[in-house]
């Protein structure tokens, strides 16, 4: 999948997950992507993919930009930034 393919992919989990008010990990969020076969390696790799997407949809869609930053969270439910 290219990135802009798992961008796309990260924006329409996230609208579902934002409009619903749940949060999900980060660990979570690689489980979905390895079923597409787009796992990230390591932790370091997803929190930089996430931030990358996160750039991504700041200036196309602001309201996906701020999703991202809600809906991840690490292992406690704390935000990722």
């Amino acid at each position: 999948m290219t990135k802009q393919n798992t961008y796309k992919f990260i924006s329409d989990i996230v609208i579902c997950f934002y409009s619903k008010n749940i949060k999900i990990s980060l660990i979570s969020l690689n489980a979905l992507l390895k079923d597409r076969n787009s796992a990230y390696a390591s932790k370091e790799e997803l929190r930089l993919g996430i931030a990358s997407a996160s750039r991504y949809w700041e200036k196309k869609d602001r309201v996906i930009h701020h999703a991202i930053a809600y809906v991840f969270s690490d292992k406690h439910g704390n935000h990722i930034w």
